[in-house]
């Protein structure tokens, strides 16, 4: 359908001249819609229908992306995710629109700025189409938004995207991975995400495999974990733990074996929980950003909140990463603004967090947090940020990372450009 060839490059998008703005021109680029879909984009467009027009044009992204990050199957998107089938058992559609943006960012489909840009989007389009909203979206809202889409999807053909992670699965259950193994010497490299998935990966496969793939999967996994322990975040050692305690309580002697011999190499048994009260915790939290991300999330955050509050004071330790994501997300809001009935039920956990809660988030889980760091590089979350680190006085806490350092000293000075930046360069070392 494109009138000229436009260079892809994935995952950077099309090139599209830089000043192009008419939506004629722009919608001529596009390969992955039919004539009559782009004619409806046209259509609503120059009957002054912006918002029409974004949402058909938006709709088709995100359903594109959803296909595609689907592609990889429902067991390893669920790895990737940190999930459980019970946790979505009974929903075909489990993938949230932030979802889709976040793998979509981790399997090299779109960069880490269109990723910025879908993501502001999606709360862009869920503010203006949802009902009782007096402001209208307008013709540069529109155009930024169309222009997005199509760039970083809807100008790519069906052959674009050869994603490395589409066989390293079957590998990782096929292949012995020594030292001599390019996968091995890659992964060593690799972007965190690669690392963090490759643990869940691999836990996934020693409870679902059998016979001679299992024990592949055994070998991997005592040669592999302890490689890359090191680089892990405590938040993504938990797994290992908590795997550990579910195989013992299972009689699984051959994973316990397996798990046992990582946990000795690593010293990682402090991992190991001492009950599994920690995931009543874990699936609060989880709901509460599901609530937050969704629609309606005003109305949707309040009880959210009050049932992870409900819970108690004490969080158990592999819970603390997740329960302060979800509530810094919800306390710091999005750009229209705060729940503000959910605000009580947030302060009341917040409040009591101990100094050692706050500095375990801030070194072992903060760095790696993008739920956090994105909502940062928009100035006004960055002035509730500005509130929320005086409050607690976060900036005085004993901070080990020196690019987390940066940010709160920036913070504490009230520095909002200083601040972004900060958050910009700790974004672009997760990547």
């Amino acid at each position: 359908m494109s009138s000229q060839i436009v260079p892809w490059n994935s995952p950077n998008g099309a090139d599209l001249p830089a000043n192009a703005a008419d939506i004629v021109q722009l919608t001529s680029y596009v390969n992955m819609l039919s004539a009559k879909e782009v004619a409806k984009i046209r259509s609503a467009y120059s009957t002054e229908l912006y918002d029409m027009a974004v949402e058909y044009t938006w709709n088709r992204t995100i359903n594109i992306l959803r296909e595609k990050v689907s592609s990889f199957g429902k067991e390893f998107v669920l790895e990737m995710l940190g999930r459980t089938e019970e946790s979505v058992s009974d929903q075909d559609d489990f993938l949230s629109e932030i979802d889709i943006i976040n793998l979509s960012a981790d399997l090299g489909l779109i960069n880490k700025t269109a990723k910025m840009l879908f993501t502001n989007s999606s709360e862009l389009i869920r503010h203006f189409l949802k009902r009782g909203t007096e402001d209208e979206l307008d013709i540069t809202q529109a155009n930024a938004t169309i222009k997005a889409c199509i760039k970083y999807v809807l100008a790519m053909t069906e052959d674009d995207h050869s994603i490395s992670f589409t066989n390293f699965r079957d590998i990782l259950k096929r292949e012995l991975l020594t030292e001599e193994h390019e996968v091995y010497r890659t992964l060593l490299t690799s972007p965190y995400f690669y690392k963090r998935t490759t643990v869940r990966t691999l836990l996934n496969l020693s409870r679902t495999q059998k016979g001679g793939e299992l024990e592949i999967v055994f070998a991997n996994m005592v040669s592999i974990l302890p490689t890359i322990w090191n680089d892990l975040l405590s938040d993504d050692r938990y797994p290992v733990g908590f795997a550990y305690s579910e195989a013992t309580n299972e009689g699984n002697s051959a994973l316990v074996k397996a798990l046992k011999s990582v946990l000795l190499k690593t010293k990682g048994f402090d991992y190991v929980p001492e009950s599994l009260r920690s995931n009543t915790f874990i699936e609060a939290a989880n709901n509460l950003l599901s609530m937050h991300f969704g629609d309606n999330n005003f109305y949707n955050e309040p009880s959210a909140a009050r049932n992870l509050e409900s819970l108690g004071s004490s969080i158990p330790a592999p819970a603390i990463g997740k329960c302060i994501t979800a509530l810094l997300a919800c306390k710091l809001g999005n750009r229209y603004g705060i729940s503000w009935s959910a605000q009580s039920y947030i302060d009341n956990c917040l409040d009591k967090l101990t100094s050692d809660r706050w500095e375990y988030y801030l070194n072992s889980v903060f760095p790696g947090d993008e739920v956090i760091i994105i909502k940062l590089r928009n100035s006004e979350i960055t002035e509730r940020w500005i509130d929320v680190v005086g409050k607690y006085k976060l900036h005085e806490k004993n901070i080990k990372n020196g690019l987390v350092n940066k940010l709160l000293k920036a913070t504490s000075k009230k520095q909002q450009r200083a601040v972004r930046s900060a958050a910009d360069e700790i974004y672009d070392s997760i990547r």
